[in-house]
């Protein structure tokens, strides 16, 4: 589907609108247990894979990747004044109001969350239910494999855009996000759980995944397997700086033969890079939103857009291979991220919000060796993707130790992974890091359109985080807060004023 340049507020604004339809006042305790069509296995797998798993039709979280550093608020040809999702790109005390004070209704990325894991407690509560009416043991394992599995995903997902960053020292006191895994309807109202006990609940959903999806081969990767399970507690361990453990779940995956890293010495320009056959996809629901973030029409009248910022393009060194495969600029030299949607088609069949592939499993690891001191082990691990990354000529030798390794691989990753949904979690996880702590400030610059055309008026600031914690967590949608009578709570976020 191509949407005409002058469509594209309305019709994201239209989503936003459709996926806010349900009322939000009931995110905690939507959907009683005693649904009479839950009769059986099969039931509960349609109801798994219909309302368990996010879709094409409910992936539209496109703040998700312009909170960072790698996306650029673009400059539209023609005379246009309004820009999509700037209370999210400015980084405002109300992420929700736009430059034009346009108010987006409802938070539904986190009311969708909490409806996804109000389904998933429904099919885990059943479980046993339908286990004692003799239903297939085998399927009944599966089912509540893949149920655990999502219900980690989705929390994990809350709790690093609603919650702080995880920090040894602080994680049993810190606020994340509201814990609810039981399934029966409850009338209270609900407080932030700690970081901790967040993270020990996703721990927990994923070991018992792994235990129940252990002999269980998806045809699919939008079908969550073991691997999916590794792959995802691999990240879960890195972010805990339990590095060890991070070590040991991709050494899992790095040694299946299913998946391996695709060379780019052969790709085919103008190709797809991420896709739902290759061989580095492990897992993926929903689709690719930077499509309609990044238009192909990012060069034609009234068109708002993001692109590709210029601190992200300036770390590629001009032999890098994944400038072509992963970018593609317009007729003004200005970069759209193509990873998944090269000759621009809606929808795409694999996420840029979820996805776990091997090479970020590679990256996992070397970042874990190299935080433990194991230097010429991380880079011998991160020259393994790197060496799939350049030609043979153009590969460089890497001496970096300790912190200026580890730093490295933070900006392999970040080149490796952009629009991948890591580069917001990961900026906030370097600054509360035991070891290397890393932060940095960032400017995202804001236009205004004049007789003479669009200007650079100025713009906006975030200070490193040590400095501007608020701004690095999303406050919860104010009427979550008025329902729940003030039991859910927010830091205050400054509003920012443009600089010059």
């Amino acid at each position: 589907m191509h949407l005409p340049a002058v469509n594209r507020t309305i019709f994201v604004f239209c989503l936003l609108l459709l996926m806010g339809s349900v009322s939000c006042k009931k995110f905690l305790s939507t959907y009683s247990q005693n649904k009479s069509f839950v009769e059986s296995a099969d039931d509960l797998d349609e109801v798994l894979v219909g309302e368990g798993y996010e879709n094409i039709t409910s992936n539209k979280a496109f703040f998700l990747h312009i909170m960072d550093d790698d996306a650029a608020l673009g400059k539209p040809a023609g005379g246009f004044d309004k820009f999509l999702l700037t209370g999210f790109h400015f980084w405002q005390s109300d992420p929700w109001i736009d430059n034009q004070g346009t108010v987006i209704p409802k938070d539904v990325f986190f009311i969708r969350m909490y409806e996804r894991i109000s389904r998933l407690n429904i099919i885990l509560f059943n479980v046993p239910i339908m286990r004692d009416k003799g239903e297939p043991a085998a399927k009944l394992q599966r089912i509540s494999g893949e149920a655990h599995f999502l219900r980690a995903y989705y929390y994990f997902m809350l709790m690093n855009y609603y919650g702080k960053p995880w920090h040894q020292s602080t994680a049993a006191s810190d606020f994340a996000v509201p814990i609810k895994i039981e399934s029966p309807v409850d009338d209270k109202f609900f407080s932030r759980s700690t970081i901790k006990q967040v993270y020990d609940q996703i721990v927990a959903d994923l070991t018992e995944a792994e235990k129940e999806l252990e002999t269980f081969n998806a045809t699919t990767p939008k079908r969550a397997n073991l691997a999916a399970v590794q792959g995802l507690l691999s990240r879960v361990w890195l972010y805990q700086e339990e590095y060890g453990k991070a070590i040991s779940y991709a050494d899992k995956l790095l040694g299946n033969q299913r998946y391996k890293m695709s060379d780019l010495n052969q790709y085919v320009a103008g190709s797809d890079f991420n896709t739902l056959g290759s061989p580095e996809t492990i897992f993926t629901m929903g689709e690719a939103e930077i499509s309609t973030l990044m238009s192909l029409d990012f060069d034609q009248p009234n068109t708002e857009f993001y692109q590709v910022s210029d601190d992200l393009a300036a770390i590629y060194s001009g032999t890098d291979l994944r400038l072509n495969a992963f970018y593609k600029p317009n007729s003004k030299g200005v970069l759209r991220c193509v990873k998944a949607n090269h000759p621009y088609r809606l929808p795409t069949d694999v996420s840029d919000t979820w996805l776990i592939r091997i090479s970020e499993i590679c990256l996992n690891k070397a970042e874990a060796l190299a935080m433990l001191g194991r230097d010429q082990e991380a880079i011998n691990t991160i020259q393994e993707l790197r060496k799939l990354r350049f030609k043979p000529a153009d590969l460089t030798t890497i001496s970096a130790t300790g912190e200026a390794l580890v730093n490295f691989i933070r900006d392999e990753r970040r080149r490796e992974l952009s629009f991948e949904n890591h580069r917001w979690f990961d900026l906030r996880r370097y600054a509360n890091n035991a070891k290397y702590p890393f932060s940095k400030t960032i400017r995202h610059d804001s236009y205004s359109y004049g007789p003479g055309g669009y200007y650079k008026d100025g713009y906006y600031e975030l200070k490193p985080y040590d400095q501007d914690r608020a701004a690095y967590i999303i406050p919860i949608y104010r009427e979550e807060i008025e329902f729940n009578s003030g039991s859910l709570k927010n830091e205050d976020r400054p509003q920012r004023s443009i600089k010059h």
